[in-house]
């Protein structure tokens, strides 16, 4: 076995998880289905640690990245190939290296997400050999717990709207963010049911929409004004993540905060970071290309008057992740929090605490969550 100050990577796996349950589907408390299938990165080492990413991408595609058999040896390799045998502790060095070998395979979407479960992956096994949460290693935790907003899609109906506000209310969430469902193919529609969830949060809780909006630009910019008088804390994505100049423009246009990066990845976000209308940056830590990437732009978003709130929404291990990034980050943040019930979003590893609508960080190395053994053997095809 070789040392903590030397380990080495001896494995890279990727495992493919079915919970049997299609996407958006209505679960039995009124929830609804995430994505059918999970996609975990497990990362081995000489020193017996492991650590795991979550990745948010089509695993199948992202299997095929990391399985792939050497093609060019400088610059077109599978992930597992191009890992194998570094140091973990050269963490920079090891993202490096897995781009530079990510040449033919795009450098953009599954590469990327393959290289960000890599990357969170190995910051996890360096918190576990250090003896320290992840949060430490990217500086040190700022805050000790971060408030977290409850994730879900849109419902049907002003009064099914308000039911469900008034059931995250219940379970003491102060931030709600609904997304997708039926939002944005009928604008009249859409005001009646943000309207009904700001009637019975009243004017305390943060309340955001997500969700592309159907319309020529200025009928979007005409419907996202109308929306002032229900104060929505963020309007997220209202067009798909490549019009980020259209955003951009409406955040400009209305003056109401809007968010987008949940797509980006590495130096993607250079452009935003010139683009004064975009008020919050949601770089996903599954996509993105991990902590490395995260470590090297927070600093650049808060010089730019950015805020940075991570988007997190498939398991409990890319919410430890963001939450471990969100003790870190120079300035406050919200933490995003996937409330569907179906087996693997609630199962897959233990939630971190919550109480009084806020997350509290653990103190356990890494990630501070593992996931669970019996999970995976039960839900796993691939």
């Amino acid at each position: 076995m070789n040392t903590s100050t030397d380990a080495r990577i001896t494995d890279v796996e990727v495992i493919v998880l079915d919970n049997g349950i299609e996407y958006g589907t209505r679960l039995g408390d009124d929830e609804r289905a995430g994505p059918r299938h999970t996609c975990l990165i497990r990362v081995a080492t000489d020193a017996g640690v492991e650590g795991y990413g979550d990745v948010d991408s089509h695993p199948w595609v992202v299997k095929a990245i990391v399985e792939a058999v050497s093609h060019i040896p400088a610059f077109c390799a599978g992930l597992r190939d191009a890992a194998v045998g570094q140091r973990v502790w050269d963490r920079t060095a090891l993202w490096e290296r897995l781009y530079q070998h990510s040449w033919y395979h795009g450098r953009r979407g599954p590469a990327l997400h393959a290289i960000s479960g890599i990357d969170v992956a190995v910051w996890d096994i360096c918190g576990r050999l250090s003896g320290l949460p992840v949060a430490d290693l990217l500086g040190g935790r700022r805050r000790d717990r971060v408030l977290a907003y409850a994730s879900t899609l849109f419902r049907a109906t002003p009064d099914e709207m308000r039911a469900a506000t008034r059931s995250y209310l219940d379970r003491g969430f102060r931030a709600i963010k609904f997304g997708w469902g039926p939002w944005g193919s009928d604008l009249t529609r859409d005001r009646a049911l943000l309207a009904a969830a700001r009637a019975e949060a009243g004017p305390d809780v943060h309340l955001m929409v997500d969700g592309y909006l159907d319309g020529d630009y200025n009928a979007v910019r005409r419907f996202v004004s109308s929306l002032e008088d229900l104060n929505p804390y963020w309007i997220e994505e209202p067009f798909p993540a490549d019009r980020w100049r259209d955003i951009a423009r409406l955040g400009r246009d209305t003056g109401l905060p809007v968010a987008t990066g949940e797509q980006l990845a590495a130096d993607e976000f250079t452009d935003l970071l010139s683009e004064p209308g975009i008020a919050i940056l949601q770089p996903d830590l599954s996509r993105c290309g991990g902590f490395t990437t995260l470590h090297s732009l927070a600093p650049r978003a808060t010089a730019a008057g950015r805020r940075l709130v991570p988007h997190a929404w498939t398991t409990p291990l890319l919410t430890a992740a963001t939450a471990q990034a969100a003790a870190w980050l120079p300035t406050p943040t919200l933490l995003e929090y996937n409330v569907s019930t179906a087996p693997i979003t609630r199962d897959l590893a233990t939630p971190l605490p919550f109480h009084d609508g806020h997350i509290h960080l653990p103190t356990t190395p890494g990630l501070g969550v593992t996931p669970n053994p019996e999970v995976i053997a039960t839900y796993r095809i691939a």
